[in-house]
């Protein structure tokens, strides 16, 4: 007869904190580096959205194609994208950041036309087609985009730094050097003005008064805190900044809810 005995309970105990212990100190761990990951194509994805951008200037004596919706920084039209779009190197996904992949949604790539909540990703129906629906209707990025409208943006970004921003309108001739002007960044929102007490991840607007959808911020830690964003410059640097260099910059018309920062 055998003399070996199997695992007692203890030492199978033993081993199982053991193996609990180990996945407490790797999964932050993974999660650091999965989150890293998101923020490379996140500013991989910027660099595409300005090169498009680029590729149309170029054509146009360095001027933008301008937005003719003027709403929030989120809200482009149709027109606009098609531009990027049309270059045929892109697809419509570079539009929205990997760390807050549902927004990356039919229901918002195709805001304007109001489909409900739950359209799947493979409705049929196509695009209106009409030049001037395509420049009336908008659609939902996952970026602020600080391209200016066609008639100009009616609220400038607040500057509580005494830094001027401006709503871009050509690669050339930008008020300030082309490596500080912000052109497109991650979305960061907030419910309201103040740093500490805001939530990030409630931020109210079309969304929610269409679907009951909070809008929110691309880069998150610890819950409701942003941890900053990525930054693409006029010159076609990208950059992340943290949350704590970022000010409140920009809300709609006189609401405080949603709080733009960057």
């Amino acid at each position: 007869m055998s003399g070996r005995k199997g695992f007692t309970l203890v030492e199978l105990l033993v081993v199982i904190a053991i193996i609990a212990l180990l996945m407490g100190i790797l999964l932050p761990a993974l999660n650091a580096v999965r989150e890293q990951s998101r923020r490379t194509v996140c500013g991989v994805n910027e660099k595409n959205m300005g090169l498009g951008l680029r590729l149309y200037a170029n054509d146009n004596d360095g001027k933008l194609p301008l937005n003719e919706v003027d709403r929030w920084l989120f809200d482009v039209s149709y027109q606009t994208t098609d531009i990027i779009l049309r270059t045929g190197a892109f697809d419509r996904h570079i539009f929205y950041c990997p760390s807050w992949s549902q927004r990356d949604n039919i229901i918002y790539w195709r805001y304007g036309e109001n489909l409900p909540a739950g359209t799947p990703e493979s409705y049929a129906q196509p695009e209106p087609v009409s030049e001037s629906t395509r420049k009336n209707y908008h659609r939902i990025m996952g970026y602020f985009w600080f391209i200016d409208t066609v008639r100009g943006r009616e609220n400038p970004p607040m500057s509580p730094d005494n830094k001027h921003k401006e709503w871009v309108r050509s690669f050339i001739g930008t008020k300030r050097s082309a490596a500080m002007v912000e052109l497109i960044t991650d979305v960061t929102a907030s419910n309201g003005p103040d740093r500490l007490q805001s939530d990030f991840t409630k931020a109210t607007g079309g969304c929610w008064s269409r679907w009951q959808v909070y809008d929110r911020t691309n880069h998150i830690k610890g819950g409701t805190r942003p941890a900053g964003g990525n930054i693409l410059f006029v010159d076609g640097h990208v950059q992340w900044r943290n949350f704590n260099e970022m000010e409140h910059r920009w809300f709609w018309q006189s609401n405080s809810n949603p709080c733009f920062w960057w």
